[in-house]
């Protein structure tokens, strides 16, 4: 892809017969000629120089008669103008045009946010906004330093930040702030207690007191370790911890009319065009209606460019397909297989790195609705702490069945 630059001073693309080609590169290395995109083919080779290493290589030819020359393409401002030198009003527009490109150049028309995974790529282009960066801001005003450090304390969650521009595109790179390791304040008493009903099958106490053994049944908020020790002179307060893992049972229930709409596309569709400069959008188009009664819009985002340069305007396309909405009835059996993989989807959900033992589907449908029952046994996971003397148990309550 030619740069810019390159594209304003042109070059060339040549083809060179030469008998000895290895004599011939050791010729463009003594001229100074430099060459890229070099393709061989026996003693005939292509590649691209600048016009003045076109220049030097004709001549060569011309003296030596070692090699043979001759252009294949042309690219470049210089041999466009020279195609419209005699076409003044295309001259003037077109070194306007390239005017107008080059003083775009001094602001921004494109910001990229790279490095961030937590913090939301939105936030930090509000932030940099309110420090006066966006669409449209000039790069003369971006000071590294000085937007680096209010971002940081605008964004805690950020470590380090940069922002380099390449031409009318700025290059924001963030690092997130590592997560500090939760602290346990050990002077706490806590107690491990049952977040779900069940049948104890394994216990693993690291600290603290079993008040359960494998085979009881225990119901939700039972005590399962309790926080402390015996030592030589009565109990000692700690934190209890261990895993209690336990037979579960669930039952869930999810429905689903039989009667459906699906989409069925017609094959008709229509482009909207528009252009956004600056923020502002114009639109290219007449028509301010919807094209259909029914139909999918899908939007797309082209920024302008020129080789590497941004140019200060979007192309926005707006598509939309015609569709007709259908009345279709689903078979009994394909609701079924639907519904039940909703339903173990949302039990592996609930019992995380538990094990789903058995299933049991039950079946039934009443005026067009399909109702399905997941009937399961699991083994997981269910004590969780508390502290003690702590009777709120938000945490029970998010455990029910």
């Amino acid at each position: 892809m030619r740069g810019p630059i390159e594209y304003i001073k042109g070059d060339v693309r040549i083809q060179v017969e030469c008998k000895y080609p290895e004599r011939f590169i050791n010729i463009c290395a003594r001229e100074g000629v430099a060459f890229k995109e070099l393709t061989r083919n026996e003693n005939v080779s292509e590649m691209t120089v600048s016009i003045g290493g076109y220049r030097k290589l004709r001549e060569v030819s011309r003296k030596t008669g070692i090699f043979t020359v001759k252009p294949v393409e042309r690219h470049g401002v210089p041999f466009l103008l020279w195609r419209v030198r005699k076409r003044y009003a295309l001259l003037a527009g077109l070194i306007l045009c390239l005017g107008a490109v080059w003083f775009s150049s001094f602001f921004i028309w494109q910001i990229d946010v790279e490095g961030n995974e937590t913090v939301p790529t939105w936030q930090i282009l509000s932030c940099l906004k309110k420090l006066g960066v966006d669409i449209g801001s000039s790069t003369l005003s971006i000071s590294q330093a000085r937007l680096s450090n209010e971002m940081l304390l605008m964004i805690p969650e950020l470590s380090w930040i940069t922002l380099n521009t390449h031409g009318s595109r700025l290059e924001v790179l963030v690092r997130e702030e590592t997560p500090k390791p939760e602290l346990i304040d050990e002077s706490v008493q806590t107690e491990v207690y049952a977040g779900k009903a069940g049948i104890i099958t394994d216990i693993t106490v690291n600290q603290g007191v079993a008040q359960v053994s494998e085979g009881d049944t225990v119901v939700q908020g039972d005590m399962l370790i309790a926080g402390e020790i015996i030592g030589f002179h009565g109990a000692i307060p700690v934190r209890a911890d261990g895993e209690i893992w336990a037979r579960t049972w669930y039952e869930l229930t999810l429905e689903m009319p039989l009667e459906t709409v699906e989409k069925r596309y017609t094959g008709e569709s229509t482009t909207r065009t528009a252009i956004i400069i600056g923020g502002k959008r114009l639109n290219l188009y007449f028509s301010s209606g919807n094209p259909y009664a029914f139909y999918d819009k899908i939007t797309t985002y082209d920024q302008a460019t020129l080789g590497d340069a941004v140019l200060p305007f979007t192309v926005v396309k707006d598509t939309y397909q015609e569709y007709e909405p259908v009345s279709v009835t689903l078979a009994q059996d394909t609701a079924q297989r639907i519904l039940s993989a909703r339903l173990l989807w949302i039990l592996e959900q609930q019992i995380g790195e538990g094990t789903v033992v058995s299933t049991e589907y039950q079946s039934a449908e009443n005026n067009g609705v399909l109702q399905v029952t997941l009937r399961a046994e699991c083994t997981e996971q269910i004590g969780e702490s508390r502290a003690v003397g702590d009777d709120t148990q938000d945490s029970v309550q998010e455990g029910e069945n």
